[in-house]
């Protein structure tokens, strides 16, 4: 069988590719080795409430999820956070200190680091280090990484009560393990620019309270794979899910695909996998393998308390590395979004952990109650918790699954990347460059792309079914 287009991996990333390329009249097929699209953009079930245990928000630096959305004509309402804002979590004087997120940061780099809410966090002595780094010069060095940047130019104190914690809860890395160009390149470049990280924070930062800058799809982000996916289908694209795909080889003019039990010819494919997935297709001969990724847990609880009816931590809290709790991250679902608090009987609440490592105990009644007392300062009994579940996955710490130079012959020979791996974490990320790519084949693919009668009859009338090929 030979197609245009074969996509592997049908995360939000891959997903964007087929469908916009289907829709311009490619003939597409993504494969999936799990059982369902989507990605981190997963639901599960709370009781009666169906729950985000992957992505649960975006960020709206970029207006990528929104177009999407109004150019795919999905039947998806965006809608914003409530007015509670985030807290941070702290060991102060042998206590711990529950404060809000100072209002205006960016990577938890403050733009006046003298603030009132900058001052409550970091102390009057880190306060005045951080507020240093503005005369600082700039060292003409490799970049250090993150960690090392943060504490020469502002102290330890900023780096291990906001930048590092910021960086393990939203981007489920250490701030000592990535690099701000990596993380966050328009600080990057502001930074570069303007020769001061305060000064780059400021010229980016948003109005808003902390933790504001994200939106939400009502009834959950895992709806927005659910969408797109009957979409693609819509336009022509077969889905195959539950199958591995085993080899991706370039011959000449062609790239095959070996799956399970199928072998696939294509004018190019996208590999929009997670990292570990993708360094395993594209190994060259005899290259070690690379150590195994992190891996990332979430748990979610539906509490029956009305102890926690004022929000005491607002939409959450992120745990400072120091606060001997087992989560890096408490949200307060029912109180960040109007839509949960709705779907829940009165005086309940769901509340959702981001685990700190694979050992981390969430398991319990008990679990859950300790860490709601220590990260909300809320008491609540064991037999008030409902129900929990979790989540666990094994791929979703996004770095390059190859060197620049590889990632570009491969590109000459068909084969391209897509997805958080190369796109950076976040759907303001990864939802523009899956587009960009899709909107690059098209011109380069579009002119001679075969249409079957099908593919040009879906344009009009939407399938239901996606096994209009058989390989």
């Amino acid at each position: 069988m030979t197609v245009d287009l074969v996509v592997v991996g049908a995360g939000i990333g891959g997903l964007v590719v087929a469908h916009d390329a289907a829709r311009a009249g490619l003939d597409v097929v993504l494969i999936e080795e799990g059982d369902r699209v989507g990605g981190m953009l997963r639901r599960a079930d709370l009781g009666a409430v169906a729950i985000d245990v992957g992505a649960e928000s975006f960020a709206t630096r970029t207006t990528g999820v929104a177009d999407l959305i109004a150019d795919a004509g999905l039947d998806l309402r965006i809608v914003a956070p409530t007015s509670g804002g985030a807290h941070l979590a702290a060991v102060v004087d042998d206590g711990v200190l529950r404060a809000p997120l100072p209002r205006r940061t960016v990577l938890g780099i403050p733009v006046d680091p003298l603030a009132a809410d900058v001052v409550r966090i970091l102390g009057e002595a880190g306060a005045r280090r951080a507020a240093a780094e503005a005369d600082m010069p700039v060292a003409s060095q490799a970049e250090p990484a993150l960690a090392a940047l943060v504490a020469e130019r502002f102290g330890p104190v900023l780096l291990e009560r906001l930048v590092d914690p910021l960086c393990r809860s939203v981007y489920s890395v250490p701030a000592s393990d990535v690099r701000l160009s990596r993380l966050h390149p328009a600080l990057w470049r502001a930074f570069a620019e303007l020769g001061s990280l305060t000064a780059a924070a400021a010229s980016l930062a948003a109005p808003e309270r902390a933790g504001a800058a994200v939106g939400g799809i009502e009834g959950g982000m895992w709806r927005l794979a659910d969408e797109l996916h009957r979409a693609a289908v819509a336009h022509g694209a077969e889905v195959r899910t539950g199958v591995r795909v085993r080899e991706v080889a370039a011959e000449p003019g062609q790239v095959v695909v070996s799956a399970d039990g199928t072998t696939l010819r294509a004018r190019r494919v996208v590999i929009a996998t997670g990292t570990a997935a993708a360094r395993a297709l594209l190994a060259e001969p005899g290259s070690a393998a690379p150590a195994p990724p992190p891996v990332v847990r979430v748990a979610a609880a539906l509490i029956r308390s009305t102890a926690l009816d004022d929000a005491p931590v607002g939409s959450g809290v992120i745990a400072a590395v120091e606060v001997p709790s087992q989560a890096k991250a408490l949200t307060h679902v029912t109180s960040k979004w109007e839509w949960a608090a709705r779907a829940v009987p009165p005086g309940h609440h769901i509340v959702r952990f981001s685990a700190r490592d694979a050992s981390s105990r969430l398991s319990s009644a008990e679990d859950v109650t300790r860490e709601v007392a220590l990260l909300a300062g809320v008491a609540v009994a064991p037999a008030d918790v409902v129900a929990i579940v979790e989540q666990t996955w094994p791929d979703a710490v996004a770095a390059a699954p190859v060197e620049p130079a590889r990632r570009a012959a491969l590109a000459a020979d068909g084969i391209l990347l897509g997805g958080a791996a190369v796109a950076g974490t976040g759907l303001a990320s990864v939802v523009p460059h899956g587009r960009d790519l899709a909107r690059d084949l098209v011109a380069e693919l579009g002119a001679t792309a075969p249409q079957s009668a099908t593919a040009s009859q879906s344009a009009t009338t939407p399938q239901t079914t996606n096994d209009r090929r058989t390989a």
